[in-house]
């Protein structure tokens, strides 16, 4: 799966078409990592849970499920949902495109899938190092309203010290220093930024047509 800042780039990318308030935008951007809040990306928040629930991993379609069952609101354009949305749609695309394109390389297709995976995550972990994002959360007025926004989404189970753990470990971005620099093996930098504007693409093509600017 890309990782945290690779997720909140491309959530930039996608708000910037948006015009969203400020306000809008750190839901939204919340949303972009909020499946792997409770999923224990980061082992430090108040609930862990399965990731199959959190990315509502039902039949491979993580991302058609959340949209079936929060369909009214994705339609509404409220903006955490719409994070939380492109953070399933996003995930979909870079694992797609990875095993797809391992599966019909001669140096990768023999490889298992354990090994494919170890290669895939050092590759999204060094490219996730390339950027500093964070949400920008100020006050804890702040992280209680954005915590009352994104627990009305069914898997979620944060408090507002949850979302401020989380801004401090995204603001000290600490969490891919260890590769930070590091060469390649599968992706060129150029063929995952390329990948993350496809993603922007795609995803304003299924799910925002009604929006002429994005």
């Amino acid at each position: 799966m890309p990782s945290w800042n690779i997720h909140l780039e491309a959530g930039e990318r996608l708000a910037s078409k948006l015009h969203f308030s400020e306000k809008d935008r750190k839901a939204f951007l919340l949303g972009c990592i909020l499946p792997d809040i409770n999923n224990g990306y980061i082992n430090a928040v108040s609930v862990a849970k399965p990731h199959e629930e959190t990315h509502y991993n039902f039949n491979k379609k993580s991302s058609l499920n959340f949209y079936a069952e929060n369909k009214a609101q994705i339609d509404a354009r409220e903006p955490i949902f719409l994070g939380y949305l492109f953070h399933l749609y996003t995930d979909g695309t870079f694992n797609y495109d990875f095993y797809s394109s391992a599966k019909r390389h001669d140096n990768y297709k023999h490889l298992t899938h354990a090994q494919k995976a170890s290669i895939k995550h050092r590759d999204f972990y060094i490219f996730d190092s390339t950027f500093h994002h964070y949400i920008d959360i100020v006050t804890r007025a702040e992280s209680t309203e954005l915590t009352a926004l994104a627990n009305q989404i069914r898997p979620v189970d944060l408090t507002p010290e949850d979302i401020e753990v989380v801004e401090k470990i995204l603001q000290d971005n600490v969490i891919n220093d260890s590769v930070r620099g590091k060469p390649y093996q599968f992706y060129t930098e150029a063929r995952l930024q390329q990948l993350i504007d496809d993603t922007v693409k795609n995803f304003t093509a299924e799910y925002l047509k009604g929006d002429q600017d994005a």
